[in-house]
């Protein structure tokens, strides 16, 4: 069973804060009287530099500042000379004979050649009681005056009962710490888990194709970064399913259409192949005329296949572009050469328009095609006889602009969207001969966007115009 993640953010959090409370009674059990020492260390030493700013020759404020010490800090303060007289004590029966007076004037003897330069001397006693209650005793000596010196100390009688009664109250804060903790940590896991339960929620509408599921955001943070992601995703898949969708059906429409177009020209190389039989030794000028016609109808399969794969490439993205920089006239020389070389059916008047200084970087070849393609459907589908076909080319910004006119009917608006796609006029245009194969212009249109530029075709007067351009 899985373990959700509230429970392990609660337990998790709950044991930090049991570790943080011993952590605070482990420290306070081995640390709380070395520290508590240094602190005291430190404050009898400002103590005696105070007393040293004193003059020795004034008795009454050694007097009141000894006694304040006494009663402020718990100091005992004694003030004796070279020869160890005592001066001025707060300790009242101050024993000669008691072992802190001995181990103090020890102290002071055999460290004076360093308490004359005016260092500060200590001494830390521990001291085992009856009671088996343990006693640390602190001594500081440090010369205050022209043959003057203070002896202070201090007695940490209840040091141990106060570490213990700082442990104990450690625990008992702890206890109710961890309770306070607990309550803080599940209402701060519930926070976090309910956005990340919607998430999954929202989620698993996605991968069931449900889009319209999304993730409410209130909050700016990351779990409401992620809200906006996952809404995103869900948007960019709706989309893309849209877009599959489309793609699915282009694809089987143009199978439909594919399969209409080859099964023209097979029927009729069916055809003629059976009169074929039946006449070749009857007729041989007849069975020579059907042979060429059999002929074309196999090179009209041959080139629809070659078209066909041509656009598979493309739209795969599968060829490299050979980007080269030309001048705009050879490009321009080469599409009039290749429409001279048509084997015309009417009158067409062919005219160009272009700065001869202008240069194209881009694929020279694929762009050629493009324009040749759109020439020869302007060519093939123009309505009218005398029919004008005019070519412009112009810089447009960044891009390079080619325009092709052909003069005669317009294309229906309703058409104009889907004109691009590949056999898009095949159920309209059945003409033999010089007839475009479907996917023409979808090639341009491939080419095109290969080249980041742009491509929209648009009725004029007069005509038709298709408009491309490539950027570079």
């Amino acid at each position: 069973m899985k373990k959700s993640l509230e429970k392990k953010i609660c337990w998790i959090g709950t044991l930090l804060i049991v570790a943080f409370v011993l952590i605070n009674v482990i420290l306070t059990y081995f640390f709380m009287a070395p520290f508590s020492t240094l602190f005291y260390r430190d404050q009898m030493s400002d103590l005696g530099d105070s007393l040293e700013q004193m003059k020795v020759s004034s008795e009454q404020p050694f007097e009141d500042a000894i006694d304040e010490f006494d009663s402020m800090y718990g100091v005992k303060v004694t003030i004796i000379d070279r020869e160890k007289k005592v001066l001025h004590s707060t300790r009242a029966l101050l024993n000669p004979n008691s072992d802190y007076w001995k181990m103090s004037m020890e102290l002071f003897d055999s460290s004076f050649d360093k308490i004359d330069k005016g260092e500060k001397v200590f001494l830390t006693r521990n001291r085992q009681r009856k009671n088996n209650k343990k006693t640390i005793q602190l001594i500081m000596i440090q010369k205050i005056g022209e043959d003057f010196y203070v002896v202070m100390s201090r007695n940490y009688q209840s040091l141990q009962n106060a570490m213990y009664s700082a442990i104990i109250f450690d625990l008992t804060v702890g206890i109710f710490i961890i309770l306070s903790g607990w309550i803080v940590v599940y209402r701060l896991s519930h926070y976090l888990v309910v956005p990340i339960r919607k998430m999954t929620t929202t989620a698993e509408c996605i991968s069931n194709l449900e889009f319209d599921a999304k993730v409410e955001v209130q909050s700016e943070d990351e779990i409401g970064q992620l809200g906006i992601s996952i809404n995103k995703m869900s948007e960019q898949l709706e989309a893309n399913m849209s877009q599959l969708q489309e793609d699915i059906e282009g694809r089987k429409r143009l199978v439909r259409n594919l399969s209409h177009e080859i099964k023209s020209p097979v029927a009729v190389i069916m055809g003629y192949s059976d009169r074929l039989k039946n006449i070749l030794s009857k007729n041989p000028e007849k069975a020579l005329e059907y042979c060429d016609i059999i002929s074309n109808e196999s090179a009209r399969i041959d080139l629809l296949v070659k078209e066909m794969l041509t656009l598979s490439k493309m739209e795969q993205k599968t060829e490299d572009l050979n980007k080269t920089e030309f001048d705009v006239k050879s490009l321009f020389s080469k599409l009039r050469n290749r429409v001279e070389e048509e084997k015309l059916e009417r009158p067409i008047t062919y005219k160009e328009y272009y700065t001869i200084s202008d240069t194209i970087f881009a694929d020279y070849t694929l762009l050629e095609r493009a324009i040749y393609n759109l020439i020869r459907n302007a060519m093939i589908h123009g309505s009218q006889e005398d029919m004008i076909i005019t070519i412009t080319g112009e810089r447009n910004e960044d891009f390079y602009e080619i325009r092709v006119f052909n003069s005669g009917s317009y294309i229906d608006e309703s058409e104009i969207i889907s004109l691009w796609e590949p056999f898009s006029k095949v159920d309209k245009v059945r003409t033999r001969g010089k007839q475009g194969y479907g996917v023409g212009l979808a090639i341009v249109r491939e080419i095109i966007e290969s080249h980041e530029g742009y491509y929209f075709v648009q009725n004029v007067e007069n005509g038709v115009e298709f408009v491309v351009a490539v950027k570079g």
